[in-house]
């Protein structure tokens, strides 16, 4: 993808390079290859692009940025090839696009060139919307504009019929998404990095708005999870490049921008291509300070005054004022809030009990946890194991533990992992002797490295357990169940030795071997582990 920023005069160099020195049918071959997606990665570090070209094989290509001729390729041709010629154009076509070349390398790779007659020549773009470092914030999102419908309009000339799609149909190419921000971006590569970190992160926040505003009335089904996630994860990484923004007055109103379209976009009466409410969580954490959250509290409640509470809005808005409401430390107010809904996700309350149990307002927690007991027992176990964490952390460090050990044993079996874990933690073995019993967990299942902890510090608590997994590998009845049966009894008697008990060990063996007399293979396998004579 064109994420890397390579400057305008090396391009033309390299575009130059090849022009004058690649045989025109092995930039043809090239060209196929990246129009087919052959390309299978690429990465510029320092002057030079590395990257892999599949053509059935996997040809390892360097491009040097700063003289192309010395480009490799582990091809048998080793220089200017077909798989150099489909990395350089994988870089070369984005920035044709948005650097609106007059004339292009296609009408002369045909012919042999000199170095003082290039057939490139860049036309100096000039902007009818001026976008500067300082903004405005608007200035922005009209170049933002601007450049997005020219981009839809983009001659198909630059892909393969297969592959054309425009920015607002169903199925698109990510190449559109990064092709749009390296448009964009051109203007930004010499600001400071916090201007240029911002303005990215608005490009990014445009580009998903559009895109979800063409998915209405659409069925998200239909649309390729990877590249969404690609552009959320591009996202996030442009909003952890500025949260540590200490000006705040001075981006305020470029970080109310950015709150303004994330809620725009969660209140959508639609299913969400994006995780709106999480953003729309994560920035106000970032940008808002007090103000801005008191601010921010009084849009979405004069909202929800207009919504219908069965309305998918109603619950977004509900779920982004019960978040301002806990960044103001007013968790019951949220709470309150969050009580109104007729119907709540427990995955979407999840966040209040990590914000709850972050900050160690353990009594809260416990208040929470009660209100979702239902929601908790039916959890994904993922976020099952993440509620039980905060119970066994709370009952570490609050007054009220056993209320929490309590919660999660209620939510047994489902929580039978944390508990046990918890009650091996706690030095309660027999307890976790006898937990496992009664779930009846199997031999096979067990906790290894749990037995061998027990086995070193309290090993005649094991002695039911080791009794009862024996017994049901008996019952089995096979042959191979009957070895597993007497490796478990070897381990019983060194159990019973430790307690010198080994009368009592005689006495059991012998009762066994005679209970089952008709067993053959069981008595023969009893014999090769000389359990008996």
């Amino acid at each position: 993808m064109f994420k890397e920023y390579i400057s305008d005069e090396n391009m033309i160099n390299m575009a130059a390079e090849v022009a004058r020195s690649m045989d025109p049918e092995l930039y043809e071959k090239g060209k196929n290859y990246y129009n087919c997606g052959r390309v299978d990665w690429a990465k510029l570090f320092g002057p030079r692009i590395y990257s892999v070209v599949d053509d059935g094989k996997k040809n390892t290509v360097i491009i040097h940025i700063n003289d192309f001729s010395k480009s490799t390729c582990t091809c048998v041709k080793k220089h200017f090839c077909e798989h150099i010629a489909a990395v350089f154009l994988h870089y070369y076509e984005p920035w044709l696009m948005s650097n609106e070349i007059l004339s292009n390398i296609n009408s002369t790779l045909g012919k042999k060139t000199s170095n003082e007659n290039s057939p490139l020549q860049l036309k100096n773009q000039v902007l009818d919307i001026p976008v500067t470092e300082e903004g405005p914030v608007e200035r922005w999102y009209e170049y933002f504009e601007r450049e997005y419908g020219r981009l839809k309009e983009t001659p198909k000339k630059y892909y393969q019929q297969y592959m054309e799609y425009q920015l607002d149909e169903l199925y698109y190419s990510d190449r559109q998404f990064y092709n749009f921000i390296a448009t964009v971006s051109v203007h930004s590569n010499n600001w400071p990095s916090l201007n240029r970190n911002l303005y990215r992160l608005h490009s990014i926040l445009f580009f998903m708005t559009r895109l979800e505003k063409s998915t209405d009335n659409v069925s998200l089904s239909y649309m390729g999870s990877y590249q969404i996630e690609r552009i959320e994860e591009d996202f996030m990484e442009a909003l952890d490049s500025v949260m540590s923004v200490k000006r705040r007055e001075k981006f305020r109103s470029f970080f109310q921008k950015a709150v303004e379209l994330v809620r725009e976009n969660f209140l959508r009466e639609k299913e969400q291509l994006f995780a709106w409410i999480y953003i729309y969580r994560l920035i106000c954490d970032t940008f808002l300070d007090s103000q801005g959250v008191v601010s921010e509290t009084a849009c979405l409640e004069e909202l929800m005054r207009g919504l219908k509470e069965n309305q998918q809005g109603y619950y977004y808005a509900a779920l982004g004022l019960a978040c301002l409401k806990m960044s103001a430390h007013r968790s019951d107010d949220a709470l309150a809030v969050l009580q109104k809904l007729k119907e709540k996700r427990f995955e979407d309350m999840f966040f209040y009990l990590q914000n709850l149990a972050g900050a160690k307002e353990w009594e809260k927690l416990l208040v929470w946890l009660r209100w979702l007991d239902n929601e908790i027992k039916a959890a994904n176990p993922v976020f099952l194991e993440g509620v039980c964490d905060y119970c066994i952390l709370a009952a570490k460090n609050s007054q009220a533990g056993d209320e929490f050990i309590k919660l999660v044993k209620s939510w047994l079996p489902r929580s039978f992992d944390s508990y046990a874990g918890y009650l091996l933690a706690a030095g309660l073995f027999r307890e976790w002797v006898e937990l496992n019993i009664s779930y009846g967990i199997y031999w096979q299942s067990i906790n290894k490295g749990a037995l061998r902890h027990l086995e070193s510090r309290e090993p005649a608590v094991l002695i039911p357990l080791y009794h009862q997994w024996a017994a049901r590998l008996i019952e089995e009845k096979n042959r191979r169940s009957y070895r597993e049966a007497v490796r478990l009894l070897k381990k019983l008697r060194g159990l019973y030795n430790k307690q010198k008990m080994g009368k009592e060990w005689n006495t059991f063996i012998a009762r066994l071997a005679s209970r089952y007399p008709r067993m053959r293979a069981f008595q023969e396998e009893l014999r090769k582990g000389k359990l008996i004579s």
